[in-house]
């Protein structure tokens, strides 16, 4: 602790004998006719800084370096312009830009949805763009949510299992369906899979993301089933000109390197634009515990070409491929030796897996004015899962699970923005149909070889939605919003588990519609309000819904939220959110992946949100957010769960990173985040006391001498070396547990070429 305390104590003097003041870059974007232009895409090339005009035209940079800048500036129904920008030492530059309109000029609907203003939206949606991913230096993919407030990653630690996450006081995110994933549009929820919902990020390539939106609670008319506790729709990097580079490891032998690369290319004539985008990740790790090495492989491509004045057509492949081993789950009292923690439990076996993972996807965007974009879509889906795990401490009981999966999507998207009236009104209308077949078997295994064959099953499951959502901006004050969405549900389960007679069951009339309503004011400057009231639903669990005669509806949730974000000045932004959300018979499958169900029933969560960014200097920058959920079983048919909590929700969160970065390029970053306690069981008779942990980053940012083209960096993960588990499940004396890594430094280099 004295050497680190010490190097820290270095970095910040080394950094303040050079430290200068920071240039800047402020400025309006206007149209021809001199009106303000809100959400243009202005884009600081050769860096990873980015920003967006708010409803006054007005953008910043901040923290710049002397030298010529060039802004690329873009904007939906005007052309593209280039500026270029001189700066000198410490000098704040104010500069004005027009923009000429443009009918030919095409601007996709990369995702569906996308042409409702964010200023207008009366519903959470936290958004973490590639400036802030890049500065967390991230291996995890799943680890880049937890800089949204109220949202925790559990991390299995289990190599390629997908981890779990909370959201909105849903502890099932990303494991049992609990919460939505999409990656460009693609669902990686897996209807019948490993469980239901089930959705593994693993499959990311963190350098070639864009921007990170969650959703919080069934908001969104975009999003149907399992969105629960929210969604998180993931968008990669589409056109541009870069080529960059990430390599970074240290502990347990971890090497993770990523490369991005952008190009576009004017060919023909009339200069139509072929853009392409392409990524590489290859990550190995001997992870922490015993046994618990880990390898994938991640590639990810997309071409676009303008086909005329109006339409693009583009191309997306993915594809994963991974093998690990796992170490498996231990007692509170492993878990709590040092020395014993990275061991296997006294009777564990080899558990592991592998998968392989690929998606093709087609978009067609047409824009037949400034005012209507149509966006149609097409993807395709094939995976294999095998896992071999193994639950308790006894002797026996590893099990082997195998899953196909195939999935085939297609859909259309209508945005529009018109006039009605004196009102101007951003609307989206859209359908799809969505179709899956799963393939399951289960056997019996000891050290991976097979004993017996236990479970095979067949699920085909088809989704039709429909949605439609109209903003109607009347003025600054009044700005509501109504939405409808609809689904559908059929498909066929075929049970041909050895030893019994083969049968087969059809989903009979599943359908539902939920509405959502919401309205937002701009009540002062810089100050919105925001309130919306939304349904949502969840299907029966797995085999469930497929049962004869079993009226089973979907269950209802029905959130209530209200919200303030403040932005009046440079140097603050805050937001702050409470909702109550109520189920009318919730089913929790415990532990995820299990198969074993619970009835809950009605149940209701009620917390609130924080977030807060302070910029107080050119070098400085705090960010923090605290959450509070508190969840209570209303009623039940067993009424000794009646007034208990929802296993597995931490009643509080709280982070806080703090970052310096001085002139010459030296700086650091602290965090720590608190894990509040939670119940590990219905009954609440067990539970976990929570956690804190704190990181440390050194790093160095290439401005001058390689013109803002990277940075090298330094991490001390888990500085304090504290002893704890992400994830605790189980009751009195059978708690199951799974170790975090102790006190490691990992080091690496972004370079942008």
């Amino acid at each position: 602790m004295r050497y680190i305390l010490t190097s820290m104590l270095f970095f910040m003097l080394l950094g303040q004998v050079h430290a200068q003041k920071r240039a800047s870059i402020k400025g309006t974007i206007l149209s021809e006719a001199k009106e303000a232009i809100s959400d243009v895409n202005i884009i600081l090339k050769g860096t990873d800084k980015g920003t967006s005009t708010n409803e006054e035209g007005r953008f910043s940079f901040q923290n710049l370096s002397s030298g010529q800048h060039v802004l690329a500036v873009s904007a939906l129904g005007f052309k593209k312009k280039i500026k270029e920008i001189q700066l000198k030492t410490g000098e704040d530059k104010e500069i004005t830009i027009i923009l000429q309109e443009s009918i030919t000029q095409l601007s996709e609907i990369m995702i569906r949805g996308q042409a409702v203003d964010q200023k207008n939206k009366a519903i959470t949606v936290n958004e973490i763009d590639r400036e802030q991913m890049q500065k967390l230096n991230i291996d995890l993919p799943m680890r880049v949510i937890e800089q949204v407030p109220g949202v925790e990653l559990n991390a299995y630690y289990q190599g390629g299992v997908a981890d779990q996450f909370s959201i909105r006081g849903f502890g099932g995110g990303g494991h049992a369906g609990q919460a939505g994933v999409q990656i460009d549009g693609v669902s990686l929820n897996e209807a019948e899979g490993h469980s239901d919902g089930y959705a593994d990020m693993n499959i990311l390539i963190p350098i070639n993301l864009e921007k990170v939106k969650v959703y919080k609670g069934p908001s969104s008319v975009l999003f149907g089933r399992f969105a629960e506790g929210g969604t998180i729709a993931m968008e990669t990097r589409k056109g541009g000109n870069y080529d960059d580079i990430r390599i970074n490891g240290g502990a347990f032998s971890t090497l993770n390197a990523q490369y991005a690369k952008g190009k576009e290319i004017k060919l023909g004539e009339r200069d139509r634009e072929l853009k392409t985008n392409f990524a590489f990740q290859f990550f190995q790790s001997e992870g922490y515990a015993e046994n618990s090495d880990n390898m994938r492989g991640n590639l990810s491509g997309r071409l676009a070409y303008q086909l005329t004045d109006k339409t693009d057509i583009a191309i997306s492949l993915r594809g994963h491929g991974s093998e690990w081993n796992a170490a498996g789950y231990i007692s509170e009292e492993q878990v709590n030796d040092e020395t014993l923690r990275t061991q296997q439990a006294e009777n564990a076996e080899n558990d592991g897996g592998d998968k392989q993972f690929y998606s093709q996807k087609l978009d067609i965007n047409h824009n037949f004015n400034e005012d209507l974009r149509l966006l149609l879509f097409t993807y395709a889906v094939q995976q294999n899962f095998t896992r071999f795990a193994k639950f308790g401490f006894d002797p026996g009981g590893q099990t082997e699970r195998f899953n196909t999966r195939n999935v085939f999507a297609t859909g259309a998207t209508l945005n529009g923005n018109n006039k009605l009236g004196d009102v101007n009104l951003d609307w989206v209308a859209g359908a799809e149909f969505y179709t899956e077949t799963t393939d399951r078997k289960r056997w019996s295994t000891r050290e991976r070889v097979r004993n017996e064959q236990i479970l095979e099953r067949n699920f085909d499951i088809q989704t039709l939605s429909g949605y439609v959502q109209g903003v109607f901006d009347i003025n600054r004050f009044i700005k509501p919003s109504i939405g409808i969405r609809y689904d559908s549900f059929s498909g066929t389960f075929s049970n041909n588990d050895p030893g019994i007679q083969p049968f087969t069951n059809e989903i009979d009339q599943l359908s539902n519609v939920t509405p959502k309503l919401g309205l937002r004011s701009s009540v002062l400057e810089g100050l919105d309000l925001r309130l919306s009231v939304s349904n949502g639903f969840s299907l029966p669990n797995s085999t469930s819904k497929y049962e004869e005669d079993a009226d089973l509806d979907p269950t209802q949730l029905w959130q209530y939220e209200v919200g303030a974000n403040y932005a009046g000045i440079d140097w603050l932004e805050l937001d702050v959110v409470g909702f109550i959300l109520d189920t009318s018979n919730e089913i929790l499958e415990s532990p995820p992946g299990s198969g074993d169900l619970l009835n809950i029933g009605k149940t209701r969560r009620i917390g609130v949100e924080t977030e807060a960014v302070v910029k107080p200097t050119l070098a400085w920058e705090i960010r923090g957010t605290f959450s509070f959920t508190e969840t209570e079983v209303l009623e039940n048919p067993n009424d000794e769960l009646i007034g208990t909590s929802v296993v597995n929700i931490p009643e509080t969160i709280t982070t806080l990173n703090v970052s310096y970065a001085f002139k010459n390029g030296l700086g650091s970053r602290f965090t720590i985040r608190d894990v509040g306690s939670y119940y590990t069981n219905a009954e609440n008779t067990a539970g976990y006391e929570g956690y804190t942990v704190a990181n440390l980053t050194l790093f160095y940012n290439f401005n001058e001498l390689f013109a803002n083209r990277g940075r090298f960096f330094i991490e001390v993960n888990n500085l304090f070396d504290s002893l704890y588990s992400e994830i605790v499940f189980g009751g009195v004396n059978s708690q199951i547990f799974t170790p975090a890594p102790t006190r490691n430094i990992m080091m690496g280099v972004n370079y942008n070429f």
